[in-house]
């Protein structure tokens, strides 16, 4: 069996150093059992694709795992020193007597495991404490400057007189402005689907900007689709 998980404090900044837990800062993740390397978040999907089809292996719930190179980086270290069977749940196919492919085992990685969840839980927080972090110092950032993305009219300093004009003046709601964080890359990519002649809530695109606006309004899109994933990120309340 294996150890004491390596979690005592519940700090990833005093208990799990740099080896154990990836930094943002790191470009790459190394796959858990093999010395393949994938570039960051981006390339997400392949790196878990790896694990099945070369591996064998599959993490549970992958979506609400709140630093995911930080938990590969953690796992990584943990399974240098110890079969996966110390940590997963095997689980074989095609093992009923009307099953034609080949049996095969499959190891789960999950949160019935307890040390893997209180690892997701100490990601999750954080993960909430950086953000909270960031929004506060987006608050109290004086150098702000930006233009509505529907007139000219320039912003500064504070950035929900922004998002205030925008829903006063032009009926864009995105909702409450002390919500909002990481603001600057929320509003980058609002910009450049406008740029792109896109709707924000359907994301049609359109010949010319008049032929956009009249769509907006008359569709009623002067808003964001809430089941669009893109926005998730910018919501303080996806990371409660």
């Amino acid at each position: 069996m294996a150890e004491a998980p390596l979690l005592e404090t519940l700090s990833f900044t005093t208990s799990i150093n740099t080896a154990s837990a990836t930094k943002d800062t790191e470009p790459q993740m190394s796959c858990l059992l093999c010395d393949q390397m994938y570039e960051g978040d981006e390339n997400k999907e392949e790196f878990l694709k790896h694990l099945v089809t070369e591996h064998k292996f599959v993490i549970a719930d992958v979506k609400l795992i709140s630093d995911f190179k930080r938990y590969i980086g953690y796992w990584k270290m943990r399974l240098q020193n110890h079969p996966v069977t110390d940590f997963c749940t095997a689980i074989d196919t095609n093992t009923g007597e009307k099953d034609i492919g080949p049996k095969e085992q499959y190891y789960l990685l999950c949160d019935v495991l307890p040390e893997d969840k209180l690892l997701r839980e100490c990601l999750q927080k954080d993960k909430l404490v950086s953000v909270l972090e960031t929004q506060q110092k987006e608050r109290e950032d004086t150098d702000f400057c930006r233009m509505c993305l529907f007139c000219k009219e320039e912003f500064h300093s504070n950035r929900a007189t922004l998002f205030n004009h925008m829903n006063t003046e032009h009926n864009f709601n995105v909702g409450l402005p002390d919500n909002l964080v990481y603001t600057n890359e929320f509003l980058d990519i609002l910009q450049e689907k406008l740029n792109r002649l896109q709707c924000l809530y359907c994301e049609r695109t359109f010949r010319d900007r008049p032929t956009l606006k009249e769509h907006m309004r008359k569709k009623q899109h002067k808003r964001l689709k809430a089941s669009n994933p893109t926005y998730d990120k910018f919501y303080v309340v996806n990371y409660l």
